[in-house]
């Protein structure tokens, strides 16, 4: 039997104990904790339940799980793995169901009550026992110790990633662009990613909070790491150089040992560690980029080999055949990624046969089956194991919950090769959307997740993150609330959601009401709640909208240099109304574009951009309700969501609103045009306004910089004006009225 997360039993009997417990609880009593210490994720997981009990006044004794047999009567959680069999005998000889047929990761949470009322929190192994653990420290948090227990919970993806796009120094940048102008870690971000990078602190807080969120995979993408990491290598720098002054003293000794440290932590979280490179780059070095250069094929084949034998905890290496390998052919990119990566973790699987090291190729110029030849000698070895990688939504996730992408991009269907090829993909889930926006709607990752091909089948796992901006620690809000936190502390919602939804789809909206409830005590959890995720909607149906179709229309799509929604630009300033007119959906999509809305062709098509305009209006309108009568009761950081919700509601206006002048601007109405276009603007400076007292402009990676969000008011003015508009458009109306879409 399976019962939701943080749900009651329902039965009489159940009904009935539940209240006994709460009785018995709701004063500050003892409560005897047991698990293993010397297991890390376990222990991590019951320092959460100590904590939460702790929390509502109960004294907790923690005891070794060995002494179990001995232990005397009182009330006690009991964390632990199925295979231990002491404690599985115990559970038998009290009645309870045994936790049979648990894999990796699962968990199960039974109770029983005789000759003492019990908790049992059994994992499939470390890992599991650990999400079973943190599982019955929310409903501690949220429900006292109420609850019965007869369930058994598995991942639904087994590898929930996060994409870490990060600097290791200055002269070891992570991904930067292409072309003329571009400069190494040229974003703000990038810049001031560093010094974090570097703490071991910062990286003790990130798994412990991700571990929390049920990820388990941290990958980080760098051009060039490995001369930053201390290798025992000539080229390896002995210090780390930063920005704004930042330097470090470090040999090469230390680097390593941090990063060992970093590697061991992780683990100890739950963690696989990889790291993944774009090709061919060399910063930090004198060696040439040239592919026929035989002393840089020599280094990499050195430094992956040594990256391996120095790290004895990192779980694999990724790569992509990058920017500077254009103008070789797909055979001539794979060739040389083979000759150099490959070789390299031959060299080191070879002589140690029992490691096992997991590759990762993007599925980026390449073809699964001539990277399985090319690699055929590295693959031929036991212990290396081949995943590819796809850009599943291209570089944005919040378009369209559906891509189809994957099985036409650029000619390729991926999952047509995976079948005859019988290899699995992670799927990169690419966000360069939400950079500043507190972004949260469980019901679009659900869609998302359960649009997934067959994950038993095809999926090995997804990686989550931007290319553009690099999540570090917040140096852009305005409020001493959120300076400094780490940035997926302020955007918990959206990260919960991503790591619980992903491990468990079923979870319920409750869990996450009870979160918001537990944070603001005596709010309106239920009316934040749905306000936050209805004001959450609008820039995704836009998105997909307009995020254009390979294979589609007219050969258009949006990377992240053409579009970021958050302020409305791309690399050469505000995208204008005729971009908008000219893009088709995405790929996979079931709108009607706008171009095909404005000539009336839109057969099998009902969700018209006209359909979509209203519907982004309605619910935003309904948000702006929610969120305007929410009493935030003084909390800080409470306040700033409140003000970020509003002004997602008021960008996701101005999208509807620039929709609607689109469409009619196709149709050539333009004073209907003109018109939207004069509310678009009303909507924008109420966005501006929000923002400015939110956040400091910024140096961006791929788009346009900004110093403050009002860079682009003159040009929506322009929008307006451009179209016969004359002066300022009148703003006097709050809000329109509500359609029905």
């Amino acid at each position: 039997m399976k019962t939701m997360p943080f749900t009651r039993i329902v039965t009489a009997a159940g009904m009935l104990f539940a209240l006994l417990a709460f009785s018995a609880l709701s004063a500050a009593e003892t409560v005897q904790l047991y698990f293993n210490p010397a297991t890390p994720q376990i222990a991590f997981a019951a320092g959460d339940i100590k904590a939460a009990l702790e929390k509502q006044k109960h004294t907790v004794q923690t005891y070794d799980l060995a002494t179990l047999a001995k232990a005397g009567p009182g009330k006690k959680i009991v964390l632990a793995t199925a295979a231990e069999k002491a404690v599985a005998s115990a559970l038998s000889a009290r009645g309870g169901k045994p936790a049979a047929g648990l894999g990796t990761q699962a968990y199960a949470l039974r109770t029983t009550t005789s000759p003492d009322l019990i908790y049992w929190v059994l994992g499939g192994d470390a890992n599991g026992a650990m999400y079973g653990g943190l599982e019955l420290a929310d409903n501690i948090k949220y429900h006292e110790l109420t609850d019965t227990y007869d369930s058994q919970q598995s991942p639904h993806v087994l590898n929930r990633g996060v994409k870490a796009n990060l600097p290791l120094d200055r002269r070891s940048p992570t991904y930067f662009g292409s072309g003329p102008g571009k400069g190494l870690n040229k974003g703000t971000a990038a810049q001031k990613a560093i010094i974090h990078v570097w703490d071991m602190d910062y990286w003790k807080e990130w798994f412990d909070e991700m571990a929390r969120n049920r990820f388990n995979v941290l990958t980080i993408w760098n051009c060039h790491p490995f001369p930053a990491l201390g290798l025992d290598m000539p080229e390896s720098f002995s210090d780390v150089q930063g920005y704004d002054g930042y330097a470090k003293t470090m040999t090469k000794a230390e680097k390593v040992a941090f990063w060992k440290e970093v590697m061991v932590y992780g683990k100890s979280r739950g963690f696989q560690i990889f790291f993944f490179t774009w090709n061919i780059y060399t910063h930090g070095t004198d060696l040439s980029t040239s592919p026929t250069d035989r002393a840089t094929k020599d280094y990499f084949r050195k430094a992956v080999r040594l990256l391996f034998e120095t790290f004895p905890d990192l779980t694999g290496l990724g790569v992509s055949a990058g920017e500077n390998m254009r103008g070789l052919n797909t055979n001539a990119k794979i060739t040389w990624l083979s000759q150099t990566y490959g070789r390299g973790i031959e060299d080191y699987a070879r002589v140690n046969p029992g490691r096992r090291i997991h590759f990762l190729h993007r599925w980026l110029d390449a073809d699964v089956n001539v990277v399985a030849s090319k690699f055929g000698p590295m693959l031929a070895l036991p212990n290396v194991h081949l995943d590819m990688t796809f850009k599943y939504s291209l570089a944005h996730l919040y378009s369209t919950p559906d891509p189809a992408w994957i099985y036409v991009k650029d000619g390729v269907n991926a999952i047509a090769d995976l079948d005859k090829t019988g290899k699995k993909t992670w799927l990169e889930l690419r966000n360069d959307d939400f950079y500043f926006l507190s972004w949260g709607d469980p019901q679009f990752a659900r869609d998302f997740i359960a649009g997934f091909p067959d994950v038993k089948k095809y999926v090995a796992g997804f990686m989550y993150g931007g290319d553009g901006w690099v999540t570090t620690r917040d140096f852009t809000s305005k409020s001493n609330a959120f300076t400094g936190m780490l940035e997926i502390r302020r955007e918990w919602f959206a990260y919960r959601l991503w790591g619980r939804l992903s491990y468990d789809p079923q979870t319920p909206d409750e869990v996450f009401v009870h979160e918001m409830a537990f944070r603001y005590p005596g709010i309106d959890a239920q009316k934040l709640f749905d306000a936050w995720t209805a004001a959450a909607r609008g820039v995704p149906l836009a998105a997909e909208l307009v995020m254009g179709s390979k294979n589609g229309e007219d050969g258009k799509f949006w990377w992240d240099w053409q579009w970021w929604p958050e302020l409305c630009t791309s690399s050469g300033g505000l995208v204008n109304l005729n971009t908008f007119k000219d893009s088709p959906p995405a790929e996979g999509s079931d709108m009607c574009g706008i171009s095909k809305t404005a000539e009336g062709n839109c057969p099998g098509k009902p969700r018209t951009s006209f359909f979509i305009a209203d519907t982004i209006e309605k619910t935003a309108l309904g948000a702006l309700q929610k969120i305007s009568s929410l009493d935030t009761k003084g909390y800080a950081d409470l306040v700033l969501y409140q003000k970020n919700i509003r002004a997602q509601i008021y960008l996701s206006l101005y999208y509807a609103e620039k929709i609607r002048g689109a469409t009619h601007l196709a149709a050539n109405q333009k004073a209907s045009a003109r018109s939207a276009m004069g509310k678009a603007y009303c909507h924008w400076i109420n966005y501006t306004t929000i923002m400015n007292e939110l956040h400091t402009g910024a140096t961006m990676e791929r788009t346009r910089s900004f110093g403050n969000w009002s860079t682009y008011n003159d040009k929506v003015l322009e929008e307006f004006t451009n179209l016969g508009g004359v002066g300022i458009p009148s703003c006097e109306e709050a809000t329109p009225k509500q359609r029905q879409p």
